[in-house]
């Protein structure tokens, strides 16, 4: 009876944050600017990796080729510019007719969040995307752009945004970064079992030190071992956040402390109350 109350409790638990949180949410591709039959530039986005630490997003960028042409070709039918802005720079990528399209990839800067606040961080890269094309009299003739980004990225949860900006053809897109639901559920309760393991680590030293429960010795491995187990818990974090974030400020740092607070208070006891030869 016990036993099937445990499964019961185990897959109501899975259905709850398999719900609230999206355990098995598949990322996938979403389409932005104008429709691709009628678009001169075809881009495919694909957010390659994602630093916190130092605030960066690694985006490969790919011009890809008309996918309703009878033959898919790799090869630029014209002469255009594109231009990609990130932060204050601008880079120029110059593309000649009949050569091979180019995959290129640039750093982004991530915005509006830090790694301090793990695992509630979120974060935003937005760029300028416009490509254009120089007319026989010198001036330059925007040319419309279809881009596909893809939505994911090991960790995060991800969504692609764009809007028009007051450049004729030009579109600025972000992408919106947050902690997944594994990451973000994990991480908080790996937490909570700090907490949990230096409560337990604290009762067993109070209790000890003011007489109400005896002295055994085989406690002190124990308060040794939550010791030593608390670095290995705080290590084993989804995503590697790095050391000194909030959550350790606030938790991990207190909860070792409380651990070597348990174990002291125990040895004093054994010291003044223990058994002698």
């Amino acid at each position: 009876m016990l036993a099937a109350l445990v499964v019961a409790a185990c897959a109501l638990a899975f259905g709850v944050l398999e719900a609230e949180f999206g355990l098995s949410d598949v990322p996938g591709e979403a389409e932005f600017g104008v429709p691709s039959s009628e678009a001169a530039v075809r881009l495919y986005l694909q957010p390659v990796q994602i630093d916190p630490v130092n605030e960066s997003l690694q985006v490969r960028i790919s011009l890809v080729p008309d996918p309703s042409a009878a033959e898919p070709s790799t090869i630029a039918d014209r002469n255009f510019l594109l231009r990609i802005r990130r932060g204050n720079q601008v880079e120029h990528v110059p593309i000649r007719a009949n050569q091979a399209l180019p995959e290129l990839t640039y750093e982004f800067d991530l915005d509006g969040g830090n790694v301090r606040g793990y695992p509630l961080d979120r974060y935003v890269s937005v760029m300028r995307l416009a490509a254009v094309e120089q007319a026989p009299d010198g001036t330059e003739k925007p040319l419309p752009i279809h881009f596909t980004a893809w939505e994911g990225i090991l960790g995060f949860d991800v969504k692609g945004y764009a809007t028009e900006t007051k450049v004729p053809g030009e579109l600025q897109f972000q992408f919106s970064f947050r902690r997944d639901g594994a990451v973000l559920f994990f991480g908080i309760a790996m937490y909570a079992a700090m907490i949990v393991m230096a409560l337990c680590a604290l009762i067993i030293g109070v209790l000890t030190f003011v007489g109400f429960r005896r002295i055994e010795a085989t406690l002190v491995g124990a308060l040794g071992a939550v010791i030593f187990a608390l670095p290995a818990l705080r290590n084993a974090l989804p995503g590697s956040p790095p050391i000194g974030i909030r959550a350790d400020t606030l938790i991990f740092f207190w909860a070792e402390l409380g651990a070597v607070i348990g174990l002291c208070l125990f040895v004093a006891a054994w010291a003044r109350h223990g058994a002698r030869p």
